[in-house]
C-alpha cells in the first residue's frame, strides 16, 4: 500500500543535478571550479515540495558557518538530514559505484554519504524547483513583467 500525505510529493528528474569533482578552495572560495559530473542522470527523486521553518534556519545557519564550532555544524547538518528524510519519501539514485542507495524516507542517514552539492540540490527541490524549472520561471517572470510594465502604460 503507497503512503498518503497532505501535500502530494512530486517527481522530479535528477539529471540536472551536478557534482564538481576536483575543486579547489582557498581562503573559503573556489579557485578552481572542478570537472562536473551529473551522477543521477536519468534518476528521480519524489519530494513533497514544501520547507520547514526548522529547515529554513539551519540552511541560513550554514551559509554563516565559517564562525561556527564543529559541534554546531554537525547539529545544523543533522537537522537538515532529518528535515530531508521526512520529504524525501523515494528515490532512485545510486551511488558513485553504482549501487542504489539507501531508501531515504524517514532515513536521515542515507544523506549522511552525500556531496554538498547534493543535498543543496535536494533541498532546492524540496521547494518544488529544479535548476531547469528556475530557468523556465525566470524567463517567464520576465515576461510577464514586460507585459504588465506595457499594459499599465496603455492605460494611463
Amino acid at each position: 500500500m503507497e503512503q498518503k500525505f497532505k501535500i502530494d510529493p512530486i517527481k522530479i528528474d535528477s539529471s540536472d543535478c551536478v557534482v564538481h569533482v576536483g575543486q579547489r578552495i582557498a581562503d573559503g572560495k573556489i579557485v578552481e571550479l572542478g570537472k562536473p559530473h551529473r551522477f543521477h542522470e536519468g534518476e528521480w527523486v519524489k519530494i513533497i515540495p514544501t520547507i520547514t521553518m526548522k529547515e529554513s534556519l539551519a540552511i541560513t545557519q550554514v551559509t554563516s558557518m565559517a564562525d561556527k564550532q564543529e559541534g554546531e555544524m554537525l547539529k545544523t547538518f543533522e537537522q537538515i538530514c532529518e528535515s530531508l528524510a521526512n520529504r524525501v519519501v523515494d528515490w532512485d539514485w545510486t551511488g558513485i559505484d553504482g549501487e542504489d542507495l539507501p531508501k531515504p524516507y524517514k532515513n536521515p542517514v542515507a544523506f549522511h554519504e552525500l556531496t554538498n552539492e547534493e543535498l543543496i540540490w535536494l533541498i532546492t527541490a524540496s521547494l518544488g524547483e529544479s535548476q531547469a524549472d528556475k530557468k523556465k520561471e525566470l524567463n517567464i517572470s520576465q515576461t510577464t513583467h514586460s507585459t504588465s510594465t506595457q499594459n499599465s502604460q496603455a492605460k494611463e
